[in-house]
């Protein structure tokens, strides 16, 4: 690693560094349910996405709730991930000159399950295969993996 990558880590420590104690302090806040300085403007839109998705915020889960919901979001992530590879040459910012290979239904559909399971086995050529979703793609399926619903959990 050169000098140029030694100072965009440190520079990256530094920032993470920095914002431990108001972020940490600010998650704590919003799980304990106590009221944060982002609660005028979220609240709203969360009142509006629980109300679309029928959700009684005060209502725990019971287990079998979970697990349904897990399911449901990792399929939803994994179709929509698989739908964003098939459908990529319609997507804005889809350059053909850089796609030399197509992505077939079978392959996208193992990078998609692939990607949802967080093994990320890739069975393309990168770059000649993928355009518009190499950003898209990682992005779906990190928020709709095992490990992030997990996470969420929490």
């Amino acid at each position: 690693m050169g000098l140029w990558g030694l100072l965009q880590s440190a520079v990256f420590l530094l920032i993470v560094v920095a914002l431990v104690k108001p972020l940490g302090g600010y998650l704590a806040r919003v799980f304990e349910g106590e009221k944060t300085w982002l609660d005028s403007a979220l609240r709203p839109i969360e009142r509006i996405l629980y109300k679309l998705a029928r959700v009684d915020p005060k209502q725990e889960m019971d287990w079998r709730q979970y697990a349904t919901a897990v399911i449901t979001f990792g399929l939803a992530g994994t179709v929509l991930l698989y739908a964003i590879l098939r459908l990529q040459q319609f997507l804005p910012g889809f350059d053909s000159s850089y796609i030399t290979t197509p992505m077939s239904p079978d392959l996208a559909m193992n990078t998609a399950i692939s990607f949802s399971t967080t093994t990320t086995w890739q069975a393309y050529g990168g770059e000649s295969t993928i355009w518009t979703s190499d950003v898209t793609a990682p992005s779906v399926c990190s928020s709709s993996s095992v490990r992030s619903r997990r996470g969420a959990a929490v």
